[in-house]
């Protein structure tokens, strides 16, 4: 139907209101689209023609919004940057996975420090798929740049030039509330100053150089490192509550060793949700409670590799180091290939446990005598389970996970109906069939 000519008046002239408002309205509208979408506006009238360019908020470029090639977004990225009159931005963000190497983007950072942004992020390749030995350009930050406004910092699969680089940013950013790095080479040493009043969450993630951390900022509530022997020093982290930590070079033999190990350097006692790579370490005897006691854990999250012939449930002599513990989630770490038996492992020297309520079991495949039953023996155990949420196994998580056939995903499909059967689950006892952010 076509609109009538009062319909159209009315248009027309709302359109004319708009263009009437004062320019600085305008550009704050503007400010809430992305690049792409502001720049779009420029055909409406002259007096839209270069708003767009003031804008003040987050100026993103995903593969989601700009469907071109790596060489043409960068000349984009470059043009966009040029014709940017703002005095400041939200934030600044560069998401691609398919890249190429540049040549040199720091003038990229410079910008971004030019603008005072709040937010910047350069993730080159994806943030969820490690591609070790893989960092795609070469940065070097000036140490005279200025980030007082910066909030968070994300950057994944950068190679800096010089690692001291990371210390000098880190150093003029006393804002920084959020530092994320990621497969990043060249950074050997990192030392987080006390400067860093705001920092709550760091999260230092396969950064195979580094040999050495140090924290003096005081105010982290959420630390994730997964790395290869990385000394650690840290002063006082009062208000740390969440951590993930793996060392995938087995430096610690057992279970206790490696709680052993974090119970000297953290203030392992204030937990309330803790992640461990747990790979193939194993615990020979129970834990000692009153060294390595948990007493506000609420969630606990266990990555384990299933291996062939080996144990995979000395890990549960873990509960019993936390009395409050709510929610238990097992994931299935199967880069190494599917297996099909595990060793025995006497149960009976494990104690019942009666605080967990919820067991949530991903990457689930379905095998009977590995992943199957793990999670039915740890049903057996909790005594007091209210749900029982499985995620199925997805190939999507990384390149490197082995490719289910036709038979294991009738497998896989067979065993989560046999968890369906109301004879297995004890009464009461809710199942949950979850695609989160595993599928």
């Amino acid at each position: 139907m076509q609109p009538d000519s009062q319909t159209s008046f009315r248009l027309g002239h709302m359109d004319d209101q708009i263009s009437e408002l004062p320019d600085e309205i305008l550009i704050s509208i503007l400010s809430f689209l992305t690049p792409k979408e502001a720049a779009r506006t420029s055909v409406l009238s002259s007096k839209w023609r270069y708003l767009w360019t003031f804008c003040t908020g987050h100026m993103l470029f995903n593969e989601d919004e700009w469907h071109v090639d790596w060489s043409r977004l960068v000349t984009q990225i470059n043009e966009i940057m040029k014709l940017h009159k703002g005095m400041s931005l939200e934030g600044f963000t560069i998401d691609f996975c398919k890249v190429c190497s540049v040549e040199d983007i720091d003038h990229w950072i410079e910008f971004a420090a030019k603008k005072r942004v709040k937010k910047l992020q350069l993730v080159f390749g994806s943030k969820r798929i490690a591609t070790l030995g893989r960092c795609f350009t070469k940065i070097q930050v000036r140490p005279n740049l200025n980030f007082e406004y910066l909030k968070v910092l994300w950057l994944v699969k950068l190679n800096l030039r010089e690692g001291a680089a990371m210390n000098c940013l880190l150093s003029s950013s006393p804002n920084l509330e959020k530092l994320c790095l990621c497969d990043l080479d060249g950074l050997s040493e990192l030392l987080v100053p006390s400067l860093c009043l705001m920092l709550k969450v760091l999260h230092v993630v396969r950064c195979h150089p580094l040999r050495k951390l140090e924290i003096s900022a005081r105010s982290i509530e959420e630390f994730r490192l997964i790395g290869f022997r990385v000394d650690i020093k840290i002063k006082e982290l009062h208000q740390l509550h969440n951590l993930r930590f793996g060392d995938r070079r087995h430096r610690h033999t057992t279970l206790s060793d490696l709680m052993a190990h974090l119970f000297g350097i953290l203030p392992m006692c204030q937990l309330k949700e803790l992640t461990l790579d747990v790979w193939t370490w194993k615990q020979p005897r129970t834990i000692d409670v009153k060294q390595f006691g948990l007493p506000k854990l609420n969630y606990l999250r266990l990555a384990i590799v299933p291996t062939e012939g080996d144990e995979m449930l000395s890990w549960m002599y873990l509960l019993e180091a936390a009395p409050v513990l709510h929610t238990l989630e097992i994931y299935f770490c199967w880069e190494s290939g599917f297996v099909q038996t595990l060793a025995m492992f006497d149960m009976h020297r494990i104690q019942p446990n009666r605080c967990i309520k919820v067991v949530k079991a991903a990457q689930f495949v379905g095998l009977p005598d590995v992943d199957t039953q793990v999670v039915k023996t740890v049903i057996k155990h909790v005594e007091l389970l209210e749900k029982l949420i499985i995620l199925p196994y997805s190939e999507a998580e990384g390149p490197e996970l082995p490719v289910l056939t036709s038979g294991m995903k009738k497998q896989m499909n067979d065993s989560i109906a046999q968890l369906r059967d109301e004879g297995f689950l004890p009464s009461g006892v809710e199942l949950v069939m979850e695609r989160g952010p595993y599928n």
